[in-house]
Order: C-alpha cells, then sequence, then structure tokens
C-alpha cells in the first residue's frame, strides 16, 4: 500500500505542471513583493442618528503595499497594470461628537493603471477589524468590522514619488455580534504620498 501511495505521487509531480515553478534565475530578476509604501490622511464623516453632531474622523493611515501580479498570473489572471495587497493600520482621530481615538488594521486589494507617464488611477475594496472609544446610540460594542471601497488617482512626480487623492466610503458594524447594530456609513477624502520600491 506505501509503495502504491510512493507511486503515484510521484506520478503526480511527472504528470502536473509545475505551475508553482521560481522563475529561471538566469533569464529572470527576484521579484520585490514589497512594492509601495504611503501615508494617508485627510477627512471622513457619518451621519448619526442620535447625536446633535455628526461623526468626524481625521485618519493617519500608514500603507504597505504587496504587487501581486505573479500570484495573479499564477491563476491565469494577467493584470495590464498593477495588483497590490495592502496592509494598512489604522490610528485614527475621533473629533466629534467627542475627542475620542480609533485603531485598528484593514487588508485591501487595489488595482491601478497608468493612463499616462504621470498618472495612474486606482480601485480598492477591503475589510478590516477596529476598536474606537466613541460610545455611539448606533454601535452596541466598540469592537467593530468596517468594509471599505475607494477609487482615486496617483500623480507621479519622478519613478519612485507620487500625491495620492481619493474618496473612500466605509461601513462600520458588529456583524450582527450585538445590538443595537445600525452601522455607521463615513465618507472620507483622503490625500497622501506614496513610494514606489519598483
Amino acid at each position: 500500500m506505501v509503495r502504491l501511495l510512493l507511486l503515484s505521487f510521484v506520478f503526480t509531480i511527472i504528470m502536473v505542471p509545475d505551475v508553482w515553478s521560481e522563475p529561471d534565475p538566469e533569464t529572470a530578476q527576484p521579484h520585490r513583493w514589497l512594492s509601495s509604501f504611503s501615508l494617508v490622511s485627510g477627512y471622513g464623516v457619518a451621519s448619526l442618528s442620535n447625536a446633535s453632531a455628526d461623526y468626524e474622523v481625521i485618519p493617519i493611515l500608514p500603507q504597505f503595499g504587496f504587487d501581486i501580479n505573479p500570484l495573479a498570473e499564477k491563476i491565469h489572471i494577467k493584470p495590464k497594470g498593477l495588483l497590490e495587497f495592502v496592509v494598512e493600520p489604522l490610528m485614527n482621530l475621533v473629533i466629534n461628537p467627542g475627542t475620542n481615538a480609533e485603531v485598528g488594521c484593514s487588508l485591501f486589494l487595489r488595482y491601478s493603471d497608468k493612463i499616462t507617464s504621470r498618472i495612474a488611477p486606482y480601485v480598492e475594496g477591503g475589510l478590516g477589524m477596529i476598536y474606537t472609544t466613541q460610545h455611539t446610540h448606533e454601535q452596541g460594542t466598540q469592537y467593530n468590522f468596517i468594509s471599505q471601497a475607494g477609487l482615486g488617482l496617483q500623480l507621479f512626480l519622478n519613478k519612485h514619488v507620487a500625491l495620492t487623492g481619493g474618496y473612500r466610503f466605509r461601513h462600520l458594524s458588529n456583524a450582527g455580534l450585538d445590538t443595537p447594530n445600525r452601522g455607521i456609513n463615513n465618507h472620507f477624502g483622503l490625500v497622501g504620498v506614496k513610494y514606489c520600491f519598483h
């Protein structure tokens, strides 16, 4: 039985194409996974049902972008532009209805493609977790989840440095883990500076 399993394993290795093989070191440069670092801020606002003030946030968002084009190509997706997996820790200042803080982390997919030598639009979407010290009537918990989507433009000053600007929608809720769970929908205007390692 063991021999039969070993023979089956060897046959599978021989017959199945090695789609996960590394590029030939003689012909290809090693892939640099970390593609960019950005620092982003701006302003976000949401309406609260039982408060005299809106829910206003000043975001502080460092972003680590990882070039995942090679992984997409392994599953026969060939992006024309850059497909990035983005890790975004967040340390936001809540300025209304009280002075408070948000901390957490989001994971994004972002796709961008240059339309000129200096301008590259992008679209992004992702999920994350967040803790806020702000108590609201909308949320029964301070630990919540966030889903986000956005779009924007990157203006490249040179090969490595770009200014970024965009819009992002953020939905904050606790996924029904507690009541109330009416959710808070923020609209963000974001600006930042991006450094590309490629």
